[in-house]
């Protein structure tokens, strides 16, 4: 048995995460029934869909806490405490497995708390973009201390409560943040949902090549570097550049030069429509991902899944995940170690498109985005289940 909690998230925010990490789950524990417990708007969003793997083993449980301020973590703990106690509580002689999908530091604390009054308990928690945090200074209060991340992952540590890192580099950065937390840390690299469409269209044509940025634009995805990379490269050559922002303004992107990104207009801090997106994405040649390393060092990124499944090669900056794709897999774009380099290699493919490197480019990608679908992740989660001591009747596939 299996209980997954998604206590945080709203509507449609994480939903290609959250159906895509069950559908693993379901994958490697075929035999095993699920619960998920959630918001209401984002189990509908997440599940609402027919699904021949969950739809007959998987029960949504919707669930909303009550409202709290912000800054209230201790209620926050206690909620999540008691809610454990509600739904595991009469279950724990079953010993189901427990992942919590997003983790909050109120969520590691309440887990550490339940473990010791509940022997049997084991619990994954899934750690997101938030976990950067413990990089930026903290407050000399021990009362908000205990609050962060860094409190959090640093003390009372047990075997059976266990953090899950959804890239190779993430636990290596943060046991560097936090000495002696990888041994508390699992990998399972972010699974990708599957999409079925012709992803080898369309050609690339001899009067244009596409550049996008894609999801949240702001300065953690690069916006200021993409935006002066739309303005630096030259349009003089037989080909044309054109610089596409598919997704969403950041705050204080309104500071930013973007009159070299040509679409699509107008820029919004809302969220493109799902079939703008699409047209879009499918319209790109390369995908540009110019990332600051001081957020992605600690967080997986959701746009490099829109990268696997679209199969679009990249222009980036060489990051510790572009570097493990390309060992695994190949060539699959350019990789630059400046804003630069990263111009010059965007000039050289409109002066010298290589079409043959192109589509062997695009055949690594396949390869890698077939490595991150939940039937193929379902192995490594499955491994990493059977590593874990405590975790008794569960039969993998």
């Amino acid at each position: 048995m299996i209980l997954f909690y998604e206590l945080t998230q709203y509507g449609m925010s994480h939903v290609p995460f959250t159906r895509a990490f069950v559908q693993m789950v379901a994958h490697a524990y075929p035999n095993e029934s699920m619960t998920v417990f959630g918001q209401p708007s984002h189990l509908e969003a997440a599940f609402g869909d027919p699904d021949p793997w969950l739809d007959k083993r998987l029960c949504c449980v919707p669930h909303t806490f009550a409202k709290r301020a912000p800054n209230d973590f201790f209620g926050m703990m206690l909620d999540t405490l008691r809610f454990l106690r509600r739904t595991y509580g009469p279950l724990r002689a079953q010993r189901p497995q427990v992942v919590f999908l997003t983790g909050q530091p109120y969520h590691i604390w309440a887990a550490k708390l339940y473990r010791m009054m509940t022997p049997n308990f084991r619990c994954h928690l899934v750690m997101h973009g938030d976990i950067h945090s413990i990089r930026a200074p903290r407050s000399r209060n021990p009362l908000l201390r205990v609050r962060d991340y860094k409190c959090s992952l640093a003390n009372f540590n047990h075997p059976d409560i266990r953090l899950i890192a959804l890239e190779t580099h993430i636990r290596t950065n943060i046991d560097s943040a936090i000495p002696g937390t990888a041994h508390f840390i699992d990998i399972i690299h972010h699974p990708c949902l599957p999409a079925d469409f012709n992803w080898r269209t369309p050609a690339v044509s001899q009067d244009e090549l596409r550049f996008g940025l894609l999801g949240i634009a702001g300065k953690s995805k690069g916006l200021d570097v993409f935006s002066r990379l739309a303005l630096r490269v030259s349009n003089m050559h037989k080909r044309q550049a054109s610089f596409r922002l598919v997704g969403k303004l950041q705050d204080g992107s309104e500071k930013l030069d973007l009159s070299g990104i040509s679409g699509p207009l107008p820029f919004s801090k809302q969220w493109l429509p799902r079939d703008i997106f699409d047209d879009e994405l499918a319209r790109l040649h390369f995908v540009v991902l110019p990332y600051n390393m001081d957020y992605y060092g600690l967080s997986a990124s959701g746009v490099l899944l829109d990268v696997l499944r679209w199969r679009k090669p990249v222009i980036a900056f060489d990051t510790p995940v572009i570097r493990e794709l390309t060992q695994r897999f190949g060539d699959i774009g350019y990789i630059c170690n400046s804003e630069a380099a990263m111009t010059a290699a965007v000039d050289q493919l409109l002066v010298d498109f290589d079409r043959a490197r192109y589509e062997r480019q695009r055949n690594n990608l396949d390869a890698a985005y077939r490595s991150r679908l939940p039937d193929a992740a379902a192995e490594e989660y499955a491994q990493l289940q059977n590593a874990w001591p405590s975790t008794a009747g569960m039969k993998a596939a």
